[in-house]
């Protein structure tokens, strides 16, 4: 074996040798807030503030902490369309009778009714909701609607949402003349 090989094979053997070091190291910082530990019952309330947001006689705008921050990217760029904080956006959407977002009401055909808390779970102040939907196949006749699963999560604090991400996206503007949908 020549030097160069030996050299090449001793390098590869020093960096993998160094391998289990690096796994070992600290993670990131994740969600939950690290170093975070709640009872159940603290776990359960937690729970509940975020299903109330999905009640439609909830008071939303009472259940938002003032630093609310906002990860849906549609809010996001509304506030800053408006130049207003997170806060604020989410004040305008859900004040005064607002419903939220969308496009508005959909036309056409009914889906089957969903569940909007098919799966909630909590771990520390971060509470997970999944909601089975239904949508229209666009493959399909009109009427034709297939399951889908969407989610919201919150961290909460001292019961009150404080930050919100979901699966949203910004939706193109609809053509012309085309009728209402739903938005993601």
């Amino acid at each position: 074996m020549n030097i160069t090989k030996a050299s090449r094979i001793g390098l590869a053997l020093t960096l993998l040798s160094g391998l289990p070091l690096l796994a070992q190291q600290a993670a990131m910082p994740a969600n939950p807030t690290m170093g975070c530990s709640a009872t159940p019952a603290e776990l359960a309330a937690n729970k509940k503030v975020a299903m109330e947001f999905f009640n439609p006689q909830a008071d939303r705008l009472a259940l938002a902490d003032p630093t609310y921050r906002q990860h849906n990217p549609a809010f996001k760029k509304r506030a800053a369309d408006k130049g207003i904080s997170d806060i604020e956006e989410f004040r305008a959407a859900f004040g005064a009778g607002r419903g939220g977002g969308g496009r508005g009401p959909a036309t056409g055909p009914t889906p089957p009714q969903g569940n909007p808390l098919e799966v909630v779970t909590a771990e520390c102040d971060i509470v997970s909701v999944i909601h089975k939907n239904y949508r229209q196949d666009p493959t399909a006749e009109p009427g034709k609607f297939y399951e889908v699963f969407t989610f919201d999560t919150f961290r909460i604090k001292n019961g009150k949402l404080v930050e919100h991400w979901d699966g949203a996206v910004i939706n193109p503007p609809a053509p012309a003349g085309a009728p209402a949908g739903r938005g993601q």
